[in-house]
């Protein structure tokens, strides 16, 4: 299973869908105001509203090939990592020709097993959220090298009091997927040792509708400045008390 050396660093994941509301030139604004607050990556999900809902309520969110291809090359040129949640295997395709270089596996598609061994035979880094996984029960469902787990609670939003928060560690959780409103959890993860941090990014929590509950469970500009910043202190202490301990 991947593992990072330890760095102050955390990698701070800003996810702009579904609140890019399917408009390209809002997608790109949110993507400036991530790299301009301190996100290290954007996460797009590529998809088919009909074959992964069983309806077509979520077609305007789908990014297209060209639409992909024009996102990473804006991605690119503002200088952050552009990666996606992949729910089928010509999707997958589409990041392998474009290069992307990191790969998500949502909760939902560990049960698609050759899909998520098509994703990790690619070799690059893999995210993989066990929200919808019995973890206590079943263990991890995959031993490869190249997996970053992270712990969520799969539901949006999701209250503190519903954040049973692990103990982040080499052989289990390295990241935390935060669907709270607010950065306390995001932030109480990085004290107990999280080295990644994914959270949902929104230009307004007012733009929620049925199919962009995750605006509510967001965080805003300011907010994601404050994590980067407040992340960096912690994982400086964090550090600090590590060498002392030596």
């Amino acid at each position: 299973m991947y593992q990072n050396k330890l760095i102050p660093k955390v990698n701070l994941i800003a996810e702009i869908q579904p609140q890019f509301s399917g408009s390209m030139s809002r997608a790109q604004m949110m993507v400036q105001q991530c790299k301009l607050a301190g996100a290290d990556s954007v996460k797009v999900q590529l998809y088919d509203s009909q074959a992964l809902f069983g309806n077509k309520d979520r077609e305007y969110l789908q990014f297209d090939k060209s639409e992909l291809k024009d996102l990473k090359t804006y991605c690119d040129h503002v200088g952050i990592e552009l990666f996606a949640s992949v729910f089928s295997a010509d999707r997958v395709e589409w990041c392998e020709e474009l290069g992307l270089q990191t790969y998500k596996i949502a909760s939902r598609t560990i049960a698609d097993v050759d899909l998520c061994k098509q994703i990790l035979a690619t070799g690059k880094k893999v995210l993989i959220s066990l929200g919808a996984w019995d973890w206590k029960t079943k263990g991890m469902p995959f031993e490869d090298e190249n997996v970053v787990y992270f712990y969520c609670v799969s539901k949006y939003p999701t209250i503190n009091a519903e954040v049973e928060m692990p103990v982040f560690g080499p052989h289990q959780f390295l990241g935390y997927s935060d669907h709270t409103p607010g950065i306390g959890a995001s932030l109480f993860a990085v004290a107990r040792g999280a080295e990644y941090v994914e959270k949902h990014f929104t230009p307004n929590r007012a733009l929620q509708n049925p199919t962009e509950l995750a605006h509510l469970g967001g965080m805003d500009f300011d907010e994601l400045r404050q994590l980067r910043n407040l992340t960096d202190e912690i994982s400086m202490l964090r550090l600090n008390a590590l060498e002392g301990a030596k």
